[in-house]
């Protein structure tokens, strides 16, 4: 049997490690930044602002939306990807396929902007890129476990992230 990859448990492990390695390490490089008075971002106060609305709107997301939607479909949200057995189709997942993951998105980049300390830029692009290989290594999950009921799924609703986009 073939063992997993770093990277792969890292991304199917993905709804418990946020919150636990991804959000202090952008927290503490926003504190770090500051307190070190790295290079900040241009235009204060309006990545400031423009942080704290996508914060907001990342959580509402995130946790309003997907997680809400996830327990009505009998799913918990925070639980290991492999131990996933229902899809839910409804809500937000009538739209996307991982609207919890926008609404990550949305959070990490709220934190850059919100600290508007420019270096926060490079973690919340590399969890970001960590997000988007959780989704594909999600579905391909999925897609082995459900078959031809998450294919249809995914024929229905070809965005991932966002609606007519991505």
């Amino acid at each position: 049997m073939k063992k997993d990859s770093f990277l792969k448990k890292y991304c199917l492990a993905k709804f418990t490690v946020g919150m636990a390695i991804e959000f202090p390490i952008l927290i503490g490089v926003g504190i770090a930044g500051i307190i070190f008075s790295w290079p900040r971002l241009p235009f204060y106060p309006l990545p400031n602002i423009l942080g704290v609305i996508l914060l907001v709107i990342g959580y509402v997301i995130h946790l309003g939306y997907s997680h809400k939607e996830l327990k009505k479909g009998g799913v918990q949200a925070h639980r290991h990807s492999t131990q996933v057995r229902t899809l839910v189709t409804s809500g937000p997942y009538s739209r996307v396929r991982h609207p919890g993951y926008s609404g990550l998105i949305l959070i990490y980049f709220g934190f850059a902007l919100a600290f508007a300390v420019a270096w926060m830029l490079l973690p919340a692009a590399i969890f970001t890129i960590l997000t988007c290989l959780s989704a594909i290594k999600e579905e391909e999950l999925l897609e082995e476990r459900l078959g031809k009921e998450y294919q249809e799924y995914a024929r229905q609703v070809p965005w991932r992230f966002i609606p007519r986009i991505v």
